[in-house]
């Protein structure tokens, strides 16, 4: 017994290449959610957006005649419901418009929305201030990436459902390639290709303008940052984006579609709105540092200690308290164009997009608190800090042990916390197993034979039996409801007179 536990231990010690066994953890654990793809279908908001431009794509097949419905749709919207330029413009390219069997499209190009774009801003962070290997990035961006996905708190609305997903998934993690843009141009020793990635750069930088408001918020917050950082080698490519970002916030926000939206909106003032973001942020903030956001903390700590060792900025990290003051400020923020708005953070898509804000924010102070530590603990001959640099030698021969324990606790807590429904991918797997999917899918396979009936003017369903957790959002309802609005859409989506939920004889 004594040999083979060794023998184990040998194992464990020879093989701990976690920036590959992090980045399979989160390879893996997408499967299920790509599967789920498969039953997913249009939704609420989907209908109203695509009433007219799925019949231009029926009748014409073309792109140009969608090109074209989509500029003169963006302006229409823009005048009359919504500012959010960028937001409308891709609201007619759902996949499931140009046939319902494309619907499993929509999550597969959101989760490339989502993982993509955060590997190069964690790369290119790291590659910036940082010299650190392949792994070592690949560490740090897959713990994240899978807390990320794993922990959102409305996976339908962040993958599956187009319409919500575009404006609060997409177009927030595609933001981050906007600071990529602008480090990559550092990197870019031709001046002619320096100025066109400048150029680029701008460009994007005003459709970011067009995004929804907490993402265009945390971008100009973000891009301060940026710029204080970069402050002494400032150059024309590096201001000029956020310029082009100003401006294209300020079309967004000025729009008169803006004001007719608002008028069914109840708000809070703008003052109260962002005291009560600052309750908001301690209360979320709370909620989602749970166990396994903890255990994927501990386990980079070791990583990240060695990244910020290898510097190549000799940062002096004298401000901790600064910083994570700042930061808690700029989480704060996230939260109040939804008050100011509608005097709550409820939806589901918006938790979603304000998680990962707050995921971003916690692993920036993780690296700057152990960039205190280390620069603390060089100058320490005694006291706490020597104590701590005395007891990080002792423990750094069983680095190896410490990181499969971490790596085991993640593994443990995700298939063996009580509710199923807690991890995205846990949900999903439960979901195709007992068969609630394939339930689902059908039924709504049968709603969509009565809808696509042209002998039937007024379609009668009846409600889903079942509702997955990754994958419902939104259902007919009875009429006089709040949100008959979706029978109203869908009627006009298949050119039916009306659409019924059906009286169940239970």
């Amino acid at each position: 017994m004594e040999r083979f536990q060794k023998r184990i231990a040998a194992f464990l010690q020879k093989h701990n290449n976690f920036g590959l066994y992090t980045v399979l953890l989160l390879a893996v654990s997408l499967i299920p959610l790509l599967i789920a793809g498969r039953y997913n279908i249009l939704m609420a908001d989907d209908f109203a957006m695509g009433k007219h431009c799925h019949k231009i794509w029926e009748n014409s097949g073309s792109i140009v005649a969608m090109l074209e419905y989509a500029f003169a749709y963006t302006f229409e919207v823009w005048k009359s419901w919504q500012g959010c330029f960028t937001i409308n413009f891709l609201d007619i390219f759902n996949p499931g418009f140009f046939g319902e069997d494309f619907t499993w499209i929509t999550p597969v190009l959101m989760l490339c929305a989502m993982l993509v774009p955060l590997f190069l801003f964690v790369k290119a962070i790291l590659k910036r201030y940082y010299k650190c290997t392949v792994k070592d990035i690949l560490v740090v961006y897959g713990i994240m990436a899978f807390m990320m996905v794993q922990t959102m708190p409305a996976p339908v609305e962040a993958l599956y459902w187009y319409s919500g997903a575009v404006a609060y998934t997409f177009l927030h993690f595609l933001m981050l390639l906007l600071f990529c843009i602008l480090w990559q141009t550092e990197r870019v020793g031709n001046k002619y290709l320096q100025a066109v990635c400048g150029v680029v750069a701008v460009i994007y930088a005003f459709f970011v303008g067009g995004c929804q408001y907490i993402t265009v918020l945390q971008c100009v917050l973000w891009y301060c940052v940026f710029l204080f950082v970069e402050r002494k080698e400032l150059k024309w490519w590096k201001i000029v984006p956020g310029v082009a970002l100003i401006a294209g916030f300020a079309v967004n926000m000025l729009a008169p579609g803006n004001a007719t939206r608002q008028e069914g909106a109840v708000g809070l003032n703008p003052i109260v709105a962002i005291l009560r973001s600052f309750i908001e942020a301690i209360r979320y903030g709370k909620e989602w540092m749970t166990s396994i956001v903890v255990l994927g903390i501990a386990f980079l700590v070791p990583f990240i200690w060695k990244i910020v060792k290898n510097g190549k900025r000799k940062f002096e990290y004298k401000y901790p308290v600064l910083v994570l003051m700042g930061s808690y400020c700029i989480f704060s923020a996230a939260f109040t164009p939804s008050l100011y708005g509608v005097a709550n953070v409820v939806s589901g898509r918006i938790q979603n997009l304000i998680q990962s804000i707050f995921y971003v924010l916690m692993f920036v102070n993780l690296f700057y608190i152990i960039g205190w530590l280390q620069y603390r603990m060089a100058d320490a001959q005694s006291g706490v800090f020597a104590d701590i640099r005395l007891i990080k030698d002792v423990l750094k021969k069983y680095n190896w042990i410490y990181s499969w324990v971490i790596f085991a606790g993640i593994l443990l807590v995700l298939v063996g916390t009580g509710d199923k429904n807690t991890f995205a991918s846990i949900s999903a797997t439960r979901s195709l197993l007992n068969g609630e999917m394939i339930t689902y899918y059908a039924e709504a396979q049968e709603r969509l034979a009565i809808y696509e009936d042209d002998t039937v003017t007024i379609a009668e369903v009846e409600a889903f039996s079942v509702q997955p957790k990754v994958l419902y959002f939104a259902d007919v309802v009875a009429e006089g409801d709040a949100n008959y609005w979706i029978n109203e859409n869908i009627a006009q989506y298949y050119g039916k007179e009306k659409v019924v939920l059906r009286e169940n004889a239970d």
